[in-house]
């Protein structure tokens, strides 16, 4: 009989603290709900601009990207799923200057959609002129893609200013931690400048002042350090270079003794291994940050980490 007792009494017990422990779990979960739910959602267009508002907002509102790992923003195309999700946001910032040309269909979609363009003050770069024999399809490009170069991100000067964008629209929706967003910008701005600096320091005396990449993103990083691109192709790297357009790269590379061609992280590099055969060179990683990779991500990789890596490639480039 006590066996029996003693037997009840610790099943008791046992479904008592199997009750408290789902109370305990029921009252956790709704609290990480609560928080979630009561957490402004801020949707950026690509992976640059989530890793800055993410660095300025903390963990007071929760930062999300549009375009999925292992895709770049030139090709995205935006999925009836992609509108439900969000209509979630209270705001989706993009970089503007026709990058994002899916927008239009977001737009005509979610009727009271914010959409705030993050390259208000940015010294604008016209996109470069093409080739006479592209003359029809560049002026199709020129009037798809805007007037202006928009690959802004890839400026540490011109992120300074996409920064200070990000966290005024931040404050807008969230007055009372002003304070607290001016603080992170003041230390992301300090952040751009130091890598500014390096840059500066270790690109001042690069012997070989141009370099070869996939397509045409790196102008506005480029100027910064007195440095030029030779891009093999358009602004949106959609159009397969032409025999002619190759030796004339091949030309200019032998000319100016350039012996690595930069491809990019989202894209096949076969055009540059013929380039690179040719000169003798070899091919060589550079990232446009367009689009975070899947190992990138599992990495950690943020804008800051890809911005040094792109230093270390434009070093040995131009020594």
């Amino acid at each position: 009989i006590m066996k029996k007792i003693i037997t009840k009494i610790i099943s008791f017990a046992i479904i008592i603290s199997l009750f408290t422990a789902c109370g305990k779990e029921k009252v956790k979960n709704n609290e990480t709900n609560e928080v979630k739910e009561n957490k402004k959602v801020i949707y950026t267009s690509f992976y640059p601009l989530q890793s800055i508002t993410k660095e300025i907002v903390g963990n007071k509102m929760e930062v999300r990207k549009l375009i999925p790992n292992g895709q770049e923003v030139h090709h995205w195309e935006p999925t009836a799923q992609d509108m439900k999700n969000l209509s979630e946001g209270s705001v989706i910032l993009v970089n503007g200057l026709g990058l994002e040309s899916w927008m239009d269909k977001f737009k005509a979609s979610i009727k009271d959609l914010n959409v705030v363009e993050v390259s208000k003050d940015v010294n604008l770069l016209k996109a470069e002129e093409e080739h006479e024999e592209n003359e029809n399809h560049e002026s199709e490009e020129k009037h798809h893609h805007g007037e202006y170069d928009p690959h802004i991100w890839l400026s540490l000067r011109n992120m300074k200013v996409i920064a200070k964008n990000i966290c005024d629209q931040v404050v807008k929706m969230d007055k009372d931690n002003e304070t607290y967003y001016r603080e992170n910008l003041a230390k992301v701005q300090n952040r751009l400048d130091d890598l500014d600096k390096k840059y500066s320091e270790q690109l001042q005396n690069a012997k070989i002042k141009s370099i070869i990449t996939s397509h045409e993103a790196f102008a506005y990083l480029l100027k910064d350090y007195g440095l030029k691109q030779i891009p093999i192709e358009n602004l949106t790297s959609d159009s397969e270079p032409n025999l002619a357009k190759m030796k004339e790269v091949i030309e200019l590379a032998k000319n100016e003794g350039i012996k690595y061609v930069f491809y990019e992280e989202l894209s096949e590099n076969k055009v540059e291994e013929t380039i690179a055969k040719e000169i003798g060179g070899e091919v060589k990683m550079l990232y446009t940050i367009e689009g975070q990779t899947e190992e990138q991500a599992k990495e950690n990789k943020d804008y800051f980490e890809l911005m040094e890596e792109n230093l270390k490639a434009l070093v040995e480039a131009t020594k």
